[in-house]
Parts: structure tokens; sequence; C-alpha cells
């Protein structure tokens, strides 16, 4: 099995990258190879537009699904989404480490997946990249009472549902840590312990 592990959080010692970098280590552990996108740290352009192709053709106004679907026999994509292109098609697991902001993917993913699943290869008729499996690794500002987890356990299967259900992926169970800035080192080690549990019960042991 190969893992595509991702991180979107700015910060490099953030909880978040606890969790990304016990999930390498746990991997390591367990010989399944892993490649890594750390989309901060590699300055990836969120903003999906004219210059993710070079043959759209300019007489025409432009259209993003468009531009892709034209781009793909050539595969005349920009550098950076070739790259991780290629990554999503040598992988088995999409694994994406992210705190949930406002609901949603923080801008930084959301533009990864804006354009990377491109038309015609990550979704559409006669689509080039298989379905995946994936799992989302999320932090979360907090919940303070059940029907407050309940409501972010909502949100997160609607994200899953909207992006990687509409493409066919199988979804896996998603770890959320809920409220970790409040935690104290006791909790946040017991959180840790939890996350990866939760890896070996998922993705490791059924590998």
């Amino acid at each position: 099995m190969k893992v595509h592990l991702i991180v979107a959080h700015p910060e490099p010692n953030s909880f978040n990258f606890a969790l990304y970098n016990q999930a390498k280590t746990l991997f390591g552990e367990h010989d399944i190879a892993v490649v890594e996108s750390d989309l901060y740290s590699q300055a990836f352009n969120p903003v999906a537009g004219k210059d993710d192709t070079s043959n759209f053709p300019t007489n025409e106004h432009y259209h993003l699904a468009k531009a892709q679907r034209i781009a793909l026999p050539d595969n005349a994509f920009s550098a950076s989404i070739k790259t991780e292109q290629r990554k999503l098609e040598d992988c088995d697991v999409l694994l994406l480490q992210f705190p949930l902001w406002w609901w949603s993917f923080p801008a930084m993913l959301k533009g990864w997946v804006d354009r990377v699943f491109t038309s015609g290869f990550a979704y559409g008729k006669n689509a080039t990249l298989p379905p995946k499996k994936v799992m989302f690794s999320i932090t979360t500002g907090g919940a303070n009472s059940q029907q407050e987890v309940d409501y972010y356990q909502q949100k997160i299967d609607s994200l899953y549902h909207d992006v990687f259900g509409f493409m066919n992926w199988q979804v896996l169970p998603a770890f959320i840590a809920h409220g970790v800035t409040d935690k104290s080192d006791q909790q946040r080690r017991a959180i840790l312990g939890s996350h990866k549990a939760h890896l070996l019960m998922h993705l490791v042991n059924v590998a």
C-alpha cells in the first residue's frame, strides 16, 4: 500500500503537524510507502486559473473545466499540478491532515482540490484516475456538547460526500480531534494515542 499524505496547515509546530508526523512515523514502522505534500512549505498556489494549462485556445472565452479537459491528452498542465497528479496516480490511499475552518477545507487545501482534481482526470466521463481510498484527519475549534460533536460529524460527512463521494472514492472513517488548543499536554498525548489506534484500525492493519 502507498499513502499520499497531505498536510494543510501554516504552522509546523501545530498539533496538525504532530498528527502528520505521527502518521509518517507509523507508516514507516509498518513498511508502508508514503509520498508527502506539505502545501504551505511547497508554496502551492491554491488559485485556479488560466496559468494552470498552456494550450487553451486564445480565441475562446476561458472556461476552467474545459481548459482542464483540453490539457489532459497532452498533459499541458503547470508543473505543480503535474507533480500532484502523479502522486495521486501512484497512491492507494489519500490521507488529508487539516484544520476544519468554517466547516470546510482551508483555502490552501480547497485550492489544491480545485487545481489537481481536474475534469477528465479525476472526474467526468472516462476519467483516467481510478477511484482511491481517502481519509480525513481533522482538528476543530472545539465542541462543548454531544449536539456540537454530532453537528461537526454531519459537516465532515457532507464534505466527504460532496468531493470524494462525487468521484466514487472509498471514504474511510475520519479522525477528528476537537479543541486541541485548549487541551493539556496529557490530553494531547491521549489524542495522539487515539489517532495512532485509528490509523492502525482503518489503514495499517488492513493493508
